[in-house]
């Protein structure tokens, strides 16, 4: 398992609502549920629904800066549920937090979470406007897996930086440009790198610490 999150928990203000969402706390819980994402072999279509939940509750409902990794945690474990086929056991979401909650207070989170969001599931992704052919014309360097997984990084990476309400025809947009632009061999963002070389699927074509996609 990758390294605990222990950063938010020892936050000592709490009832903080929407401006939490653009904070440094936000992008940490991201960052550490990407990594959980790719340590369960998860989708990263599933890390997006878990943020899409994380940030319609805490927009409705503020939070505790001491129960956000709760949040977060619950909202990954309630995202795989409409998304992947293997599910980790409740005790696996345990674990990675280092013990910092019980099973419980994972499902009780869980229940309260499709309470506070009227068990309203429809996702409007910016993954669903990726289509094949927009895949197939970009690099034929690396498989066509490869070059989703790329896409979907900079999908991962846009999410984490608009926060809240989503356009996903927005998102995509600036995705596929992003994307394109990598794969063309522009060097990536700081932020965008992170996802790339956290991903399980693809951190293994990248060469040099400059993390570009060049031949050698």
């Amino acid at each position: 398992m990758k390294r605990v999150f222990e950063d938010i928990t020892n936050v000592s203000r709490k009832n903080i609502k929407l401006t939490i969402h653009k904070s440094e706390h936000r992008r940490k819980l991201l960052r550490w549920l990407y990594e959980v994402v790719n340590d369960f072999e998860y989708s990263q279509v599933t890390f997006s629904i878990a943020v899409l939940i994380l940030d319609r509750y805490v927009e409705m409902c503020g939070l505790d800066l001491t129960k956000y990794q709760l949040v977060g945690i619950s909202a990954l474990f309630l995202g795989a549920k409409l998304e992947e086929k293997h599910l980790r056991t409740v005790d696996d979401y345990v674990l990675v937090t280092s013990d910092s909650f019980l099973k419980q207070e994972i499902l009780d989170k869980e229940v309260e979470m499709l309470k506070v969001l009227e068990f309203d599931m429809i996702m409007k992704l910016p993954h669903c406007l990726l289509r094949e052919a927009q895949i197939e014309k970009m690099s034929e360097r690396y498989s066509m897996k490869q070059r989703q997984e790329i896409f979907f990084c900079a999908f991962s990476y846009l999410i984490e930086k608009n926060s809240c309400k989503w356009n996903a025809l927005q998102l995509y947009t600036k995705g596929i440009h992003e994307a394109s632009n990598l794969l063309a061999g522009y060097e990536a963002d700081i932020d965008f790198k992170f996802y790339l070389e956290n991903n399980r699927i693809i951190k293994g074509i990248f060469m040099y610490s400059l993390y570009r996609l060049f031949d050698i």
